[in-house]
């Protein structure tokens, strides 16, 4: 309390300051007066009196700093009169201010906008309700469709019969949510509109979806219960900005009836503004659909099927692991429940079937899973770019500093405290910091714009990636935390060169007693931006060099002349039976259009992003055990399509027009597909069918096409197997009637030929003018589109590295040209006695050269340290390219070559008589 009433005190006190300074100058003014009469009484003239009264009462100022110690808040006016004069000597070296400003905005600008994409897909939650009480099924992210009997090391995916069983028994659950692994573009139009149908994802939940979340509509209603049971009206609720954007808010779309996929369906509400689902993803969906519609009725009564992600909220006091522990002995006996819709390998592998349950806050972490790798070295490089930052800075501090050094000796011999003397230099770091911060913000949302624009691009009309590039707080605290300790990192090394001075040389004022001062700490921050200048090069060189690697690889296929045009027959709501003649008509339609060559239509495209897959069982061998990986990629194509892909065929043929749905089932196999199960042997006229199928004698191979990359992961290793079918032929029983939507349509034009995307509208309306084009782009555009991530990545890394290499010179600069200025007298004398220019160059770059040879051995383990970090993002490229590190190294020397000529040759050209009288 009596501290409390103190502090009160000087609280008080301190706004009366003014007033107590002007009464304390009169107290002294007023003392040293009467002792002035006293001792003119004695008999000493006036001048002496009030000298020697002067001196009897001591120190003025210090009796000053006495008083004001013992009112008022001392330590903040202080720390505001250093603040007032750190601002006053920043203002009075412009050059010297805002070189450094801008040197620390672009290191904490890089870092800031780094750490932006950090928080937004490794650190933020979902905006939902309470986020910490969400819980998920399984440890990783699966798309889209998996067996539901049978998953490989745990099931992070149900069936929907499952996830109704869990949802009944498992009553640690408050609530329990469904919804589809993945979005479906769905084939949109306003009932009673004019305009042909549009894309837009959709995505198929539960009814207590927005429950589960703890979420309100914005507009009407979201869906509960009753909208999710069979036979119920059809209905949906839109997105915020899709309804903004798009219908302008208009109140009028909450009731109305729109076409999805040729079926009505009623809006009843609108979801709230920043609400984008369960997952971050790029285009998130702008429709949610019950699960128990007839757009996807075949889906949801498979229970062999597993396409379904489940977030669960726990009931206040629940334990996950409780939870965990009973659902994997409910999973047990809904799977024993199934014993007879098993499969012999299902049912062999049923013993180590279980599951996990993970922290549902974040929601489906499919993008943390792909980009978290990333963003971490990303994050690296753009602290080693920050430290270098640091170094320079701190070397220019430095400089500084000894330049201020006589001054700082004056100051410390009238009685200046050391941590005052200190504190200067640390709290102009802090503010120049603090401005390089502020400024920082700007190039922290412009690059971390640039990032979204180029590593999430949204298609037309869709949404894009629900992630802004505005700062939020949790960035803008981290900027300034971030600011605070890179101040008072670069300013600690010149505060600590203040305290280290002698006021007795300091005040002789000669050169030479300070010519070596702080030169270990100038050549230490030299070196340490030698070594980080060479990781972030050798870094950037080893991302560079793998990804010119990944994209001159043999793919197995042409790009040129080649056009990818995507569709989706369900958008236009057809049938399995109506699927040939519409392939047709859309073939037909497309071949008559001026300059083009040729036409066919397939699953999917080399590299689209998509994969089918089956068990192979080849005929005339026991059914594969459970334990064998006979999972291989399927395709299904109309005929011509090896042709119009440039995918040659090596042995036999292609899909021709003679394979009709009444001709046997035949398929093409790659290389790889032939060599895994057929070994040295010639697979042509041999026979394979499908586990699923329980049929070995499904297909007979009538060729074997050369290998080809049609998917978008292991693109470090070799072709996977991928066998292709005739669309027009169906298995029996079909077990993937999904797989003859074809959906890519290959375009190869005549040479010199440029196709406009009017004229492929065009033809696609006179097929079905419901039955829109999703998107168009050349074939080499697809293969560019794949690596865009390392592309952006290697960009990115290069910019650092380079931003490095000129941070580093810029440093060496500085400190060789203050070092060669510090030895101009030495230099001078020594070319009196006959050195020449050619050997004062040769002192100061060897100086220079001793740095960066010390700089490299430090630097050079940190590299290799580096490259293991970098790990499979290098695809199996070696991370101690000999080459690559060389190229570092040189590029590096090179730099430091050209950073110390200059000052080298202008301490060169003086003469020693200039030196000597310098001195």
């Amino acid at each position: 309390m009596r501290t409390l009433r103190r502090f009160f005190k000087r609280l008080s006190s301190w706004a009366t300051a003014r007033k107590d300074e002007e009464r304390l100058r009169a107290e002294i003014e007023a003392h040293i007066a009467l002792q002035t009469d006293e001792n003119i009484r004695a008999g000493l003239s006036v001048e002496e009196a009030r000298r020697e009264a002067v001196w009897k009462f001591g120190p003025v100022e210090a009796v000053k700093e006495s008083s004001r110690e013992h009112r008022g808040l001392p330590s903040i006016e202080t720390l505001i009169q250093d603040t007032r004069y750190a601002l006053r000597r920043l203002r009075m070296a412009p050059a010297f201010t805002i070189a450094t400003v801008l040197t620390l905005a672009l290191g904490i600008g890089a870092t800031t906008s780094i750490f932006t994409l950090v928080h937004a897909v490794l650190l933020k939650s979902l905006p939902v309700a309470n986020p910490s009480e969400l819980v998920r099924l399984g440890k990783e992210a699966r798309c889209c469709y998996w067996g539901g009997y049978d998953q490989v090391t745990e099931f992070s995916l149900a069936s929907y019969d499952l996830y109704r069983y869990f949802r009944e028994n498992t009553k640690e659950f408050a609530e329990l949510a469904a919804f589809s692994a993945s979005t479906h573009l769905l084939g949109v139009r306003r009932a009673g509109g004019t305009e042909p149908a549009q894309s837009f994802p959709g995505e198929y939940v539960s009814g207590n979806y927005f429950a589960t979340f703890g979420i309100n509509a914005y507009a009407g209603r979201l869906l509960t219960g009753v909208d999710d049971r069979p036979g119920a009206p059809e209905v949906a609720v839109m997105s915020y900005r899709l309804w903004q954007q798009k219908f302008g808010s208009d109140s009028s779309v909450i009731g109305s009836v729109f076409t999805f996929d040729n079926k009505p369906f009623t809006v009843v509400g609108i979801a709230p503004p920043g609400f984008f689902g369960d997952t971050l993803r790029n285009n998130p969906p702008d429709f949610f659909i019950p699960l128990n519609t007839s757009l996807v009725a075949d889906d949801l009564h498979d229970q062999g099927l597993a396409w379904l992600d489940l977030i669960g909220r726990m009931r206040p006091g629940a334990l996950r692991a409780s939870i965990e522990a009973e659902m994997r002995v409910e999973l047990k006996q809904w799977l024993l429940s199934h014993w007879g819709d098993m499969n012999a390998n299902a049912r062999a592998n049923l013993p180590d079937q279980t599951l996990y349950l993970s922290p549902g806050g974040a929601g489906i972490t499919s993008m943390r899973e792909e980009y978290e790798h990333w963003l971490q070295i990303l994050m690296a490089v753009t602290g080693f770019v920050l430290l270098i930052v640091c170094a320079n800075v701190a070397s220019l501090m430095l400089v500084r500093g000894m330049e201020r050094r006589q001054q700082t000796s004056l100051s410390i011999a009238l009685g200046a405290r050391t941590a005052r003397v200190m504190r200067q230099p640390l709290i102009e770091s802090i503010l120049l910091s603090l401005c390089g911060g502020a400024a920082g913000l700007g190039i922290a949302f412009a690059g971390t714009s640039l990032i979204l624009r180029f590593a999430f691009p949204s298609l037309r009309g869709l949404a894009e990636i629900p992630i802004s590039a505005t700062p939020s707080l949790a960035v803008l605290l981290f900027a300034l935390g971030i600011s605070v300790i890179v101040g008072a990192a670069f300013g600690m090394a010149p505060a600590w060169m203040a305290t280290r001075v002698d006021p007795i040389e300091a005040l002789r004022g000669a050169s030479r007693s300070t010519a070596r001062t702080g030169s270990f700490s100038r050549k230490t921050l030299v070196v340490v931006q030698a070594a980080l200048s060479l990781v972030l090069l050798a870094v950037s060189g080893l991302l560079t060099a793998a990804l010119h690697r990944l994209e001159t690889q043999d793919f197995g296929f042409d790009q040129d002349r080649r056009i990818i045009a995507h569709m989706d027959p369900r958008l236009g709501g057809y049938h399995p039976a109506q699927l040939t003649p519409l392939f047709d008509r859309i073939h037909d339609s497309i071949a008559r259009i001026p300059g083009v060559e040729s036409v066919a239509l397939c699953m999917y495209s080399p590299l689209n992003g998509n994969n089918w897959g089956a068990n192979v069982w080849v005929d005339g061998q026991p059914p594969p055990g459970p334990k064998e990986a006979t999972l291989v990629s399927m395709d299904r194509t109309t005929a011509g399509y090896f042709d119009a892909v440039g995918n040659p065929i090596l042995r036999g043929r292609g899909i021709t027009e003679q394979d009709t749905a009444e001709s046997r089932h035949v398929a093409v196999v790659n290389e790889a597909f032939a060599r895994r199960f057929f070994g040295s042997q010639d697979p042509v006229g041999k026979h394979f069918g499908r586990l699923e199928s329980q049929s070995s004698r499904l297909y007979e191979i009538v060729g074997v096409a050369k290998n080809a990359r049609y998917l978008t992961f292991n693109l470090d290793k070799p072709v996977s197997p991928i066998f292709f079918l005739p669309g027009v032929q169906h298995d029996v029983p079909d077990n993937d009637p999904g797989s003859h939507y074809l959906q890519d349509i290959v375009i190869v034009t005549r040479p010199g030929v440029n196709l406009l995307v009017v004229q492929l509208t065009q033809a696609m309306a006179s097929v079905d003018p419901n039955l829109p084009l999703i998107w168009i782009r050349p074939l080499s555009e697809q293969l560019a589109n794949l690596f865009r991530q390392q592309r952006l990545i290697a960009r990115l890394t290069s910019f650092f590295g380079i931003l490095s290499l000129v941070l580093a010179c810029i440093g060496m600069y500085g400190v060789t040209a203050y070092n060669a200025g510090t030895r101009v007298t030495e230099i001078g004398v020594r070319m009196a006695l006959g050195a020449s220019g050619r050997d004062a160059v040769a002192i100061i770059l060897r100086g220079v050269f001793g740095l960066i040879v010390v700089g490299l051995v430090l630097g050079l383990p940190l590299t290799v340290a580096a490259g293991r970090f970098l790990g499979n993002q290098l695809y199996g490229m070696n991370p101690y390219d000999p080459f690559v590190l060389l190229t570092a190294v040189v590029a590096l020397g090179l730099a430091a070559f050209l950073a110390a000529l200059i000052p080298a040759l202008r301490v060169s050209r003086i003469s020693p008589a200039e030196a000597l009288r310098a001195e």
